[in-house]
């Protein structure tokens, strides 16, 4: 083999490896991406999940408070302590 073939084939090699190194980093990359991408969507899902619960919760509350507004004890509790119309000794809800 002569010099001028062992340096191309030699060439030739280095190419290749490069190549092959730089498609690898390709894929690392492109791989750490895709799972920093689900950890985040992961953790974006535990913090909605968490965030609709409260909101369930306060609107149960708000629907509780609704019921009691438009209830007669609402009325009479409001009586007793805002027109002072309650006797000694009346208990308010609060």
């Amino acid at each position: 083999m002569s010099d001028i073939d062992e340096k191309r084939l030699k060439r030739k090699v280095q190419l290749i490896v490069i190549s092959a190194m730089s498609l690898f980093f390709v894929l690392v990359v492109a791989v750490v991406f895709t799972i920093a991408i689900r950890m985040n969507q992961q953790s974006t899902i535990r913090s909605l999940g968490k965030e609709n619960i409260s909101l369930e919760q306060q609107i149960e509350r708000a629907l509780n408070d609704a019921t009691y507004f438009e209830s007669e004890q609402f009325r009479y509790d409001y009586a007793l302590r805002y027109l002072n119309r309650g006797r000694p000794g009346d208990k308010v809800s609060t």
